[in-house]
């Protein structure tokens, strides 16, 4: 979604829609957040729901544009490689193994 700012001279503040999705959308997860553009992954809920509830805070929350999707089995693997690889210690390098004279590695 994308957010305005109350004045032309101010920043948009993110929190109270932050706040809105927390409150409204347990267990909701903010997946980006670069100026006034957010991305939210909200669980299993009734799309009838989201759209009642966006549609009724959208002045309240300065909300100018905004989407819903569906989550596609690509966004669920990058997500799950993202966590694996932010929640896992890369592995050690180390140097190539050198070849002995009968083509068999040293270890």
């Amino acid at each position: 979604m994308k957010i305005k700012s109350p004045k032309d001279d101010l920043l948009p503040d993110p929190n109270p829609v932050e706040q809105f999705f927390q409150g409204n959308f347990p267990g909701s997860v903010q997946r980006e957040r670069h100026h006034n553009l957010l991305q939210f992954q909200v669980p299993s809920s009734s799309l009838a729901r989201i759209f009642r509830l966006l549609i009724s805070h959208r002045d309240s929350l300065l909300i100018e544009e905004y989407s819903v999707t569906q989550t596609t089995l690509d966004q669920v693997f990058v997500n799950f490689a993202k966590q694996h690889t932010e929640t896992h210690d890369l592995p050690e390098l180390r140097p190539p193994l050198a070849a002995g004279a009968s083509g068999q590695a040293k270890v």
